[in-house]
């Protein structure tokens, strides 16, 4: 048995007026039914017309910041804590969030001066090498990458005037999705219900086989080779960049010189928003919803490292259904060392007061390095 009671706390948002949470009402009554003692930090759901009352109908206690972030040692929320957050954290604490530690350097040493234990939702992974929580919004930002890019094309946006969805009698708008994940596939998949005329990239033969098994017979994917990009890039309407991680040292893809072949008006979205260079540098500028969409030799840039927020009904409802049998998991583990789970556990990256993620471990060196140059 556990040798302390079982506790989670579940946080409102507070960054870039975020209205999503991690965790609606049904996953609440899931942890209560497992022994969970479940506190909200009050309007945790306003964002969504949750009102307090539903939670507490779940079985959950409504509380203020202060003892959210106090009343327990496992706490879960969407994104990274923001600065004004900091002051919460304390040792024995076990934190989660999608905290991209690469980007957050500054975050990760406060978590470690602290003796915070945190854990990031992307680097949770299976035995078979899937990252399961990435799923939802992975998919949620595939398919809007596809949806903004038709907004994009239209010549009132600056765009080329293309047409994604097809027309009889019209060519068929290309569509290049460059990654075949979870965001690829989903992009793949929306580019090909609307008509477009769409070419999926891979690195691996043996998994795009696979994957161009679930794809409609009319999608093509090909290797990924310089000599296809060559060939593909400067032809598409749409090319949507969806490889799993891009960092700072990882090599030049799709170089400014090919996309500045392309026809002016055309899109260029990258999903995968890494730090650094990447493997797509013309897309270098992260610039969310409501601000202008930058152009480099007459091509749009998406890069929108929040794009799943524009739907935050739907992408809070997804993730909280994936989400909730790991986040039990890991509650269990966190209260009861008897029943480790490794998926949650691949996912923390701060522990003992030192980084501890060897991919982490990997960007600071690397970013170590360059400054010392």
């Amino acid at each position: 048995m556990p040798s302390t009671p079982k506790h989670i706390s579940i946080l409102k948002e507070t960054r870039d007026a975020d209205r999503r949470v991690i965790l609606l009402p049904d996953a609440v009554r899931r942890f209560v039914a497992d022994g969970f003692d479940v506190a909200v930090e009050a309007g945790a759901g306003a964002g969504l017309e949750i009102g307090d009352h539903e939670y507490r109908a779940a079985g959950a206690r409504i509380v203020d910041t202060a003892e959210a972030w106090g009343s327990g040692r496992y706490i879960v929320k969407y994104r990274y804590p923001s600065e004004a957050e900091w002051r919460h954290f304390r040792p024995d604490t076990h934190l989660c969030a999608w905290f991209y530690p690469g980007e957050t350097r500054a975050l990760t040493e406060e978590l470690c001066r602290r003796g915070v234990t945190a854990y990031t939702y992307e680097f949770f992974r299976t035995e078979d090498g899937h990252f399961p929580l990435m799923a939802p919004d992975s998919e949620i930002s595939g398919r809007l990458a596809v949806l903004e890019a038709a907004h994009l094309l239209l010549n009132v946006e600056g765009g080329s005037g293309v047409l994604l969805a097809h027309v009889p009698g019209a060519r068929r708008a290309r569509v290049v999705v460059i990654g075949h994940g979870n965001a690829g596939g989903a992009a793949a998949r929306t580019a090909a219900a609307l008509g477009a005329e769409v070419t999926v990239l891979g690195r691996r033969a043996d998994a795009l086989r696979r994957f161009a098994t679930t794809m409609p017979a009319d999608v093509t994917c090909e290797l990924n080779t310089p000599e296809a990009l060559e060939r593909l890039v400067p032809e598409a309407d749409l090319v949507v960049g969806a490889i799993l991680i891009s960092t700072y040292d990882t090599p030049v893809m799709v170089p400014p010189e090919l996309v500045a072949r392309m026809r002016p008006g055309s899109v260029v979205v990258d999903i995968t928003c890494g730090y650094g260079a990447g493997y797509l540098p013309s897309a270098s500028t992260v610039v969310r919803w409501g601000k202008p969409v930058p152009r480099r030799h007459g091509v749009a840039f998406v890069k929108n490292d929040v794009m799943p927020m524009a739907v935050h009904q739907s992408c809070a409802e997804a993730n909280s259904v994936n989400m909730t049998p790991h986040l039990l998991a890991l509650g269990n583990a966190i209260f009861d060392p008897a029943r480790p789970d490794p998926v949650s556990a691949a996912g923390c990256f701060v522990a003992g007061g030192r980084v501890i993620h060897p991919v982490i471990l990997h960007d600071y060196a690397v970013l170590d390095g360059q400054a010392a140059e």
